[in-house]
């Protein structure tokens, strides 16, 4: 069994360090790992040299272990010393942020956001950087799923909102409000050896007897691909595997599992790697639009915030305004 908390607290080892360490040590460590000197750290800290040196011994005695290497050129951490400079930069910040909360005047901001895995991936980590950097106070949490399961959440109040792709017309009866946010861009890709690649052109009937590899039937990608090979007038693809994640879509793809269909911003954020291509198919997969659902409530203070991210996030990143697509 893993050690208690009260195992923790009678650990002699972790009750000496615990009476000898300040917050001041770790500063002074991470001082001296970017000095590179202690005279230089000395310096900077405005102490003596022999009284910072004194000083790295005793935290060196708390640990137990050596925690910088010294010669002539100045100091180096060792092997124990990188763990404990790891740790000294994560305790420094979690203070830093426990003051800011602190003093800040208002209470914690929570938000729980459901989104399908291909707006998580291909879209949020920008839209989530400008959230927590306008509100230090904001706390996210954030759930994957499909749509029906996201529109449950919302409906049963385990979801604030969700941000995912829908049939808008037919979502306005649901009680929600539905904000229009951006349309996705929807792309084809193969393996980067796949001769489909390097073609300017590639018809719908070139694709038929190709292995797919889609997310679930209900999916907007997987139902965007079986309308355009109906409106050619050709037969349903073959579906070889069914997977939800465009990240492990993109792994199979490269290894010639079989084509897929992406979000554009999903194949940059991810890196793809230079084994999957796009396929410039013809006619292109059209536009769909993805929209913020929310219950009818009073307007909560995360709102504005979400929807200032979300704008600067597509004016930066050119994701395409719905109103200018017609969607």
């Amino acid at each position: 069994m893993p050690p208690t908390s009260a195992a923790h607290d009678d650990d002699p080892a972790l009750l000496r360090l615990v009476r000898r360490l300040r917050f001041r040590h770790l500063q002074m460590l991470l001082m001296l790992k970017e000095c590179g000197s202690l005279h230089a750290a000395a310096r900077r800290l405005n102490v003596t040299q022999p009284a910072l040196s004194k000083t790295l011994g005793e935290v060196e005695g708390a640990f137990g272990v050596a925690l910088f290497e010294r010669d002539a050129r100045g100091v180096a951490p060792t092997r124990f010393g990188v763990t404990v400079l790891r740790g000294a930069r994560l305790l420094l910040d979690e203070l830093d942020r426990l003051r800011r909360e602190t003093l800040s005047t208002r209470p914690v901001l929570e938000l729980t956001l459901g989104t399908t895995p291909f707006v998580a991936q291909g879209y949020l980590p920008d839209i989530f950087r400008r959230l927590v950097d306008a509100d230090a106070t904001l706390r996210l949490s954030l759930v994957e799923a499909a749509v029906p399961e996201l529109v449950a959440g919302l409906e049963e109040g385990d979801l604030d909102a969700a941000i995912t792709t829908v049939d808008l017309s037919a979502s306005l009866t649901t009680g929600f409000l539905i904000t229009k946010l951006f349309t996705v861009d929807l792309e084809v890709i193969a393996a980067a050896d796949d001769a489909l690649t390097r073609r300017r052109s590639v018809p719908w009937s070139d694709l038929v007897d190709r292995r797919w590899i889609l997310p679930p039937a209900e999916s907007l990608a997987a139902r965007s691909v079986c309308e355009m090979f109906r409106l050619e007038g050709l037969p349903q693809p073959e579906t070889v595997l069914v997977s939800r994640q465009p990240s492990t879509n993109l792994q199979m793809v490269g290894q010639a599992v079989g084509l897929s269909v992406v979000p554009s911003p999903v194949l940059s954020n991810q890196g793809a790697t230079p084994r999957v291509g796009v396929v410039q198919v013809a006619p292109q997969l059209p536009r769909r639009p993805v929209a913020l659902l929310h219950r009818r409530t009073e307007q909560a203070r995360w709102l504005p915030l979400l929807l200032e991210a979300i704008a600067a996030s597509s004016r930066e990143r050119g994701w395409s305004d719905p109103a200018s697509t017609g969607a």
